[in-house]
């Protein structure tokens, strides 16, 4: 943790929860006091480790879901016919 890290309070993390995360940004991590005076520390992850990790994560979920979704007998739409869904929810038609 750099000489830099600001500190702020649970009030802060709740009201302005955007000034807090603009100083993790900046400085790469924050403390956080509670009114019990318990402090934690927010703090960017090693950006590299944690995509691969979020990504795995995310793959793996959405893949049980198609495969849920197939045993429940849902059958995607055709791609011709995503250009025209994909046209009324963008509110074109």
């Amino acid at each position: 943790m750099s000489a830099a890290t600001l500190t702020f309070t649970s009030q802060d993390l709740v009201s302005e929860a955007s000034r807090v995360f603009d100083a993790v940004r900046r400085f790469g991590s924050a403390k956080i006091c509670t009114l019990e005076g318990e402090i934690f520390v927010m703090a960017k992850p090693d950006d590299a480790v944690a995509r691969e990790t979020a990504r795995a994560t995310v793959l793996a979920r959405m893949d049980g879901h198609a495969q849920k979704l197939k045993a429940l007998g849902h059958v995607p739409p055709p791609p011709a016919e995503l250009e025209h869904i994909n046209r009324i929810i963008a509110g074109e038609i």
